[in-house]
């Protein structure tokens, strides 16, 4: 199924025809709501754009994440359902009412979901009638998040994508690679992308106590796999006068957050939260970006620094190092050692990091585009209206 399809992607002109399309999985949209995280910021970037090529496009939503939206929003329609609230049922059984009210409603002909453990639907949508894409952005049960039942589950459904549905895709080659050689099977690669925004200006920086150009940065949500809290042991022991800004938090504010805050050092700034106009300028007015995360795909965050030209730092798991492409530095996975010594050096060297800054943004202008990755998704969507 999946190199037919990634030979199809390369060779296909796009079809005239309007696609009906159902995205389910993640949280909802806006994508800048509390408790939304890069899920909702990329599938916002893909189906506003496959909106305003005329697409009907529906996106379901979480009633604990946007309980009555305003639809349409920027051309999607947004449908609100139900969910189990907690950890383990909270996605999948959102999934499984947005799936049976696609089918009962007929709001789509294909159904694309977000997120490995949603492939577990893939076989009562076909049994519905209904083709189905699923996007998996890496080996997810590796994340600390799940315990042993949580894991099972995820490899299952892993399974059950590569084998039933129409097609599956991930945004690296890495995770390509790796599905290939667990199940014998290769997904498509439909890499994310970022935006290359006007210069925000750093105004409303002074809200936040901070200063262009002089503040360290991470960006994402508050969970064991981001790494946080090896750039937080990193930083302690690092000697700077720059803040440790840190942008996100977690919908369940655990154990592994409270540890986080509990930090002595008064350097480190948690913000929670930021969207917007704020978010953009936090991005682009600072001196390092660090992305310490222990698994990883294409980030969108990650992605947001290089796009606005700065210095960016990364683990060196393999996905880090394919969206960085030598544009950054990176440091060993997992070492807070390792991680001081890099921000030390560039710390001290300025001019490398302001050079490095400028790759990033190249590296982002040259391959990572938003419009490139939705006439991959068109053509790909495409292939499945064709072969019904």
């Amino acid at each position: 199924m999946s190199e037919q399809l990634s030979m199809s992607l390369k060779s296909q002109d796009n079809s005239a025809g309007r696609l009906r399309l159902a995205f389910m999985g993640m949280r909802g949209l806006p994508a800048d709501l509390p408790k939304a995280g890069g899920g909702e910021r990329e599938t916002e970037a893909k189906t506003t754009r496959l909106a305003s090529r005329g697409h009907q496009v529906t996106v379901y939503c979480r009633w604990h994440y946007n309980r009555l939206p305003a639809t349409p929003y920027q051309g999607i329609h947004l449908i609100s359902l139900p969910s189990i609230p907690n950890k383990n049922l909270d996605t999948v059984s959102h999934t499984l009412l947005a799936t049976l009210h696609a089918w009962l409603k007929n709001t789509a002909d294909i159904l694309s979901y977000h997120g490995m453990g949603n492939g577990l639907f893939v076989p009562l949508a076909k049994l519905l009638g209904k083709k189905t894409v699923v996007y998996m952005d890496g080996i997810d049960w590796v994340r600390p998040k799940w315990g042993r039942l949580a894991r099972i589950a995820l490899k299952i459904a892993a399974g059950v994508s590569l084998r039933w549905a129409d097609a599956v895709y991930v945004d690296n080659r890495v995770s390509q690679d790796q599905f290939n050689e667990l199940f014998h099977k290769s997904p498509a690669v439909i890499t994310l992308a970022a935006d290359l925004w006007e210069d925000p200006g750093s105004d409303r920086l002074a809200n936040f106590g901070l200063s262009p150009g002089d503040y360290i940065l991470f960006v994402g949500l508050l969970k064991p796999d981001k790494g946080v809290h090896i750039l937080i042991e990193a930083y302690e022991k690092l000697k700077t006068q720059l803040p440790l800004v840190i942008v996100g938090d977690s919908p369940d504010r655990g154990d592994y957050v409270h540890k986080l805050k509990s930090t002595p050092d008064t350097r480190v700034k948690f913000l929670g939260y930021v969207y917007g106009h704020d978010a953009r300028q936090l991005f682009s007015n600072c001196q390092i970006y660090v992305q310490p995360s222990l698994m990883e795909g294409n980030s969108p965050a990650l992605m947001s620094a290089m796009a606005c030209g700065r210095c960016v730092v990364v683990s060196d798991i393999e996905q880090n190092l394919e969206t960085l492409g030598g544009a950054g530095r990176s440091f060993q996975s997992e070492n807070a050692e390792s991680l001081r010594l890099v921000l030390e050096d560039l710390i001290a060297n300025p001019k490398q990091a302001e050079k490095l800054g400028v790759e990033a943004q190249n590296r982002i202008r040259e391959v990572y585009n938003w419009d490139k990755v939705v006439t991959d998704l068109e053509k790909l969507y495409y292939c499945l209206t064709r072969d019904s």
